[in-house]
């Protein structure tokens, strides 16, 4: 008769909610792991154990039940395993058609982040900690002519919309029956806080004084007067409109009327909107520059739009060029209702 071979489990690591263990056998070492939790919404003791042959492959099963348990997902499998990166090209195909180029761009940086590559089923707090950790520290651009340009991390304001995108994506995904913890965001807010990650921006109060305007566009219309886009133009009429210069590039001449002197801004920024509206603006002398003049200068000159300029070129040239004259923390935006050239 045979004898009955018995293995004994050797005990290599247990925390709160699971353990790793070794045992010999006929055909060499086997790695088992055994997670535990007791589901709070049900009172279910939920269980998962599976053996490997590697240590490595033990492992990372380990921490994807784990975190799949701590985020009530292990029961729920469909597309658990898409990238948050996959998910949002999900998300933004099934609903993105309308979405601002700054919401765009938004989701885009999340998805070439780290936390972009990271499996939707077992997200957790930790993973948008670190995230927001990694954007918060400072990084250099290499310009075309070599120059390298120090450019601060996000800051609180910033960092707390990314996340607020990232917890619609994962409602949306609930909706939709994905393996997801639709509340990660929500319920991190607090960690997030306590780590200095999210919080309000600092309300910006610098103001160009009317010297630094008249030397800015001195610079831009008789220092360098050989550009493509007119900034002096464009900055005399921001200051008289308050538009933003996003706002400004898209004017339209079809939506001028001359006779009242009032233009339609469309899809205009408003802090109490998700999505922007349409308003309308008179062009009326202020600040010292007639805006309706400044539009009527521009006739003839382009089709379509009033100012046809890349309003990122125009954000990109302005601060060089506050650099060169000694001007600082001073950034072409446009806020209403004044314009504050930060």
């Amino acid at each position: 008769m045979g004898s009955k071979i018995t293995t004994k489990e050797t005990l290599i690591d247990k925390s709160n909610l699971s353990a790793l263990y070794s045992y010999e056998g006929p055909k060499g070492t086997t790695y088992k792991v055994r997670v535990r939790k007791k589901d709070e919404s049900t009172g279910k003791l939920l269980n998962a154990a599976k053996s490997f042959k590697k240590i490595t492959d033990a492992k990372r099963y380990r921490t994807l039940v784990e975190a799949q348990m701590i985020q009530g997902t292990l029961l729920t499998n469909k597309k658990g395993h898409l990238s948050l990166s996959d998910l949002i090209n999900e998300y933004i195909e099934a609903v993105g058609h309308n979405f601002r180029r700054s919401k765009t761009g938004a989701y885009k940086l999340i998805q070439n982040s780290a936390i972009g590559k990271k499996r939707i089923d077992s997200l957790q707090t930790e993973d948008l900690i670190k995230h927001g950790q990694i954007r918060q520290k400072p990084k250099t651009q290499t310009l075309k002519d070599g120059t390298v340009k120090q450019l601060p991390g996000a800051g609180g304001s910033t960092l707390q919309a990314e996340f607020s995108y990232i917890g619609v994506v994962l409602r949306w995904a609930k909706s939709n029956n994905y393996a997801v913890n639709e509340n990660l965001v929500k319920n991190s807010r607090r960690a997030l806080e306590l780590n200095h990650i999210i919080g309000d921006g600092m309300i910006r109060t610098r103001r160009p004084t009317q010297e630094e305007i008249d030397r800015l566009i001195y610079y831009f219309e008789v220092t360098q007067p050989k550009r493509d886009i007119p900034l002096g133009t464009l900055i005399r009429f921001a200051i008289g409109t308050g538009f933003r210069l996003g706002e400004i590039c898209g004017l339209k001449w079809a939506d001028l009327n001359e006779q009242t002197k009032t233009i339609f801004v469309r899809d205009r920024k408003d802090p109490r909107m998700k999505k922007g509206k349409d308003d309308e603006a008179s062009l009326i002398w202020q600040t010292g520059y007639d805006t309706f003049e400044i539009v009527m200068a521009q006739k003839g000159k382009h089709p379509e739009l009033i100012f046809p300029y890349s309003g990122g070129t125009v954000s990109s040239v302005f601060p060089r060029a506050c650099a060169r004259l000694g001007i600082k923390d001073l950034r072409f935006h446009g806020n209403p209702p004044i314009f504050n050239l930060s």
